[in-house]
């Protein structure tokens, strides 16, 4: 086997095809990457048949002391089924890099280490992956099964793989997020399209969540052009007041119906606790309506053109899927669930186009009620998403010596970790 350079062409034309295409394998992401100050270079596997068999794209950083390591973003395209192939492509970069001043290769494969359940059970599978023992074994040091968000790329990721309708994909969402989009929705929230101009608008919305700054996600936008796509949640100020104005005279009338009941029943003297706890109920509701109708008029008289409450960005991929970038919502809105309407819009939207996978982001590995990410963890498999656990992140020691200088001095690792995420 040889290892070539390839042109960027070159390069899109072999990953687009390849069974683990992502984004972060693309020049779009090499040229957002070199304008953080990353150097790039396009390798390609070939074989003794002069075919070529694999391809990577390698991000350059340097360190210290004319120092540089090498990361691979979700690892090389290649078949990880075959280790005679594994091995060959490490023993080659092992002595290229070696040759120019590299510490270490990162990696991080795509490759799924255990199928789970939504409680994080593992699924009793005939296949035993040993990729992570094999890697190890020839070379690579392992981060470990981190269950948080410690590695570069997540770990753990909410993947959902769409079957049947819109009607049965809406059927197949936990109970809790579809009342959530219904709540969403008879609030007058709605999702509109935002366009290379609304980047700025975008970026308020996620500032927080992230330490990159506008200029990065304009730099994204720039390289990703169509395939980036910013959705935005708007509430309808003025459809929010007619909605809960209605339904708070709706429930005017089941109160007053619930009254008739009672005084019929008590003259009966045969009051039910059906009918007791539908007065409860009913009653609670009613404060709770009013309240929401007072919030709803003042909203609208300072908005009466309506309001952007939520957003969020997703990549459209080769390979018939979609991928969530990153989201955020006004949390004085918290309640209206924008982000949960815009989530199924973006399914329903895409899995009509024929869409066959969409990766919600990350979760954690840690499943426990006293998890403080419980509520990321069901909010995206509550989409019927599945539970996808990769095999985590390696480092392939090129140079001992100062790869052992690397892991102890926390703030090289620390520095390196926050480059790239």
């Amino acid at each position: 086997m040889k290892i070539v350079l390839l042109t960027p062409e070159q390069f899109d034309e072999f990953s687009d095809n390849h069974p683990l295409h992502s984004y972060f394998q693309s020049s779009r992401y090499a040229n957002l990457m070199q304008s953080l100050n990353y150097d790039i270079k396009y390798y390609g596997f070939i074989n003794d048949e002069k075919r070529l068999v694999g391809a990577t794209l390698i991000l350059e950083k340097k360190l210290i002391f004319g120092f540089k390591y090498a990361y691979a973003p979700r690892g090389f395209l290649i078949d990880y089924d075959n280790k005679d192939m594994i091995n060959e492509v490490t023993e080659k970069f092992r002595l290229y890099l070696g040759k120019h001043k590299f510490v270490f290769l990162k990696i991080d494969p795509p490759v799924i280490n255990n199928k789970r359940d939504k409680d994080g059970n593992i699924v009793p599978s005939p296949y035993t992956n040993d990729l992570i023992e094999y890697l190890q074994k020839i070379g690579y040091s392992y981060f470990g099964e981190n269950k948080f968000f410690g590695t570069l790329k997540p770990r753990w990721n909410a993947i959902l793989k769409v079957s049947g309708s819109s009607k049965t994909l809406f059927h197949n969402l936990d109970r809790s997020v579809k009342n959530k989009i219904r709540k969403a929705n008879s609030r007058g929230v709605e999702v509109i399209k935002g366009t290379e101009k609304d980047i700025g608008v975008f970026y308020n919305f996620v500032a927080k969540k992230h330490y990159r700054n506008l200029d990065y996600y304009k730099k994204f936008q720039e390289c990703f052009k169509d395939t980036f796509e910013i959705y935005f949640a708007k509430l309808n100020t003025e459809k929010y007041l007619r909605n809960i104005k209605s339904i708070y005279e709706n429930e005017i009338s089941n109160n007053e119906k619930i009254n008739l009941e009672i005084q019929q029943a008590g003259l009966e003297n045969n009051i039910s606790n059906k009918l007791t706890n539908q007065k409860i109920t009913s009653d609670r509701l009613l404060t709770i309506y009013k309240k929401e109708l007072v919030t709803a008029s003042q909203i609208y008289e300072k908005n009466p053109q309506g309001m952007i409450i939520g957003a969020t960005s997703i990549i459209k991929e080769k390979n018939n899927s979609v991928a969530l970038l990153i989201e955020g919502l006004d949390q004085s809105y918290n309640l209206l669930y924008p982000t949960f309407l815009l989530k199924w819009y973006i399914i329903e939207k895409y899995a009509k186009e024929g869409a066959i996978f969409f990766d919600l982001n990350a979760i954690t590995g840690y499943f426990s009620d006293n998890n403080k990410f419980k509520g990321l963890n069901e909010m995206k498999l509550g989409f019927n998403a599945d539970v996808v656990e990769y095999i985590g992140e390696f480092d392939l020691v090129i140079n001992k010596t100062f790869y052992t200088l690397y892991r102890k001095t926390k703030m090289f690792h620390k520095k390196i970790r926050k480059q790239n995420k």
